[in-house]
């Protein structure tokens, strides 16, 4: 037997790594049944190529020393943050926002995807500086600060969905950085106020999602036609579901953007609770296997890094989950690894190789 077979399994999760590759596989079957037969057919071949992009991204950085990467975060983040501020004051109006940059050959990438790994490793850089039980008020300012940068910056292009997604990054910082009881009462109080006023400053078609999801009777009336159909689609599916790229939501065009944030739905149409279920499960494996990562990291930065970019990508998953079940109001939270998206896609398989980098250097002598 070759030493790489042996070393490997060691040191790299092969248990963590196969289930997002599965997830991934999954997510090209999907976008191929939602967007065959359509203007859209070609985005299944530029999914397939975003997922080799992703896994280059994550092999690249597994052989990055994480320690590194940590080292130098305070610098990697404000780069990350400058491309923002030039968006916000220099980026082009794609879709009603200034979220994209474009591209040679009709690509895009939003930067604010990538923004999540440097602020992931600010967090954990913050923390693994800071290891007293509770932490202290400088530790909790800087925390609040390295996520509250981007979601600002981010609401002004304006992407609330995209903002969104960086406030599970800071809550698991605050919870395994040892946030006092009292600390939780007065941000769950100030988190409360603030989304309460936070209402007059939606635009009208967010608060439509709002008013849909409190009162179900405006589904009937149009307010919430992509939750309908997407409930149509979801219990369609039955037990088994009606068979791969034979769901009639999807491929009769009644379920709205399938392939990317109601990619759930057609999933449930097509391949049942069977096929869901198993989805599911290997997102609760991703962060099992996150968590075991973070336990037998060599150090707390590393520990802290897995915990924030594990956690972050499950409650993405049950966010959009719940939105596609009508639990949630839409927000355009995508689902991790198996919506469409160059940016998003990539962007998960670089949190992916920074959780793999963290298995890979959990022995002293590597």
């Amino acid at each position: 037997m070759s030493r790489l077979a042996v070393v490997l399994p060691r040191r790299i999760d092969l248990i963590f790594l196969l289930a997002l590759v599965v997830l991934t596989a999954v997510g090209v079957a999907m976008v191929y049944s939602t967007t065959s037969g359509t203007f859209r057919a070609d985005l299944s071949s530029r999914q397939l190529l975003f997922a080799g992009l992703g896994l280059a991204a994550a092999a690249v950085l597994v052989s990055i020393d994480y320690r590194i990467l940590l080292q130098y975060s305070p610098w990697l983040y404000g780069a990350s943050l400058m491309v923002l501020v030039y968006l916000a004051l220099f980026g082009s109006r794609i879709a009603g926002a200034k979220s994209w940059i474009r591209l040679w050959g009709g690509f895009q990438i939003q930067p604010s995807e990538f923004v999540k790994l440097s602020a992931a490793l600010l967090l954990a850089w913050v923390l693994e500086n800071d290891d007293r039980t509770y932490a202290s008020g400088k530790t909790i300012a800087a925390i609040a600060g390295a996520v509250g940068a981007p979601v600002v910056l981010i609401l002004l292009q304006p992407d609330l969905g995209g903002a969104l997604t960086y406030f599970p990054m800071a809550l698991t910082a605050l919870f395994f950085g040892g946030l006092r009881a009292r600390w939780w009462i007065l941000l769950i109080v100030v988190g409360a106020v603030l989304g309460g006023g936070s209402w007059f400053l939606l635009k009208e078609y967010q608060k439509d999602r709002i008013r849909t999801f409190l009162d179900p009777n405006l589904a009937a009336q149009g307010a919430g036609y992509q939750v309908r159909q997407a409930r149509i689609a979801i219990g369609s599916g039955g037990i088994a579901g009606k068979g791969w790229m034979k769901g009639s939501q999807s491929r009769l065009g009644f379920l709205p953007v399938r392939h990317t944030d109601f990619i759930f739905a057609a999933l449930a149409e097509e391949w049942g609770f069977l096929g869901v279920s198993g989805v599911l499960a290997l997102y609760g494996l991703v962060l099992a296997r996150g968590f075991a990562i973070a336990r037998d990291a060599r150090d707390r930065g590393g520990a802290m890094l897995t915990l924030i970019l594990s956690i972050n990508i499950t409650v993405e998953a049950l966010v959009n989950v719940a939105m596609n079940v009508g639990v949630l109001p839409t927000t355009g939270i995508t689902l991790p690894f198996v919506s469409y998206g160059g940016s998003s896609l990539i962007a998960c398989w670089g949190m992916a190789g920074l959780c793999l980098s963290v298995a890979y250097r959990r022995f002293v002598n590597v």
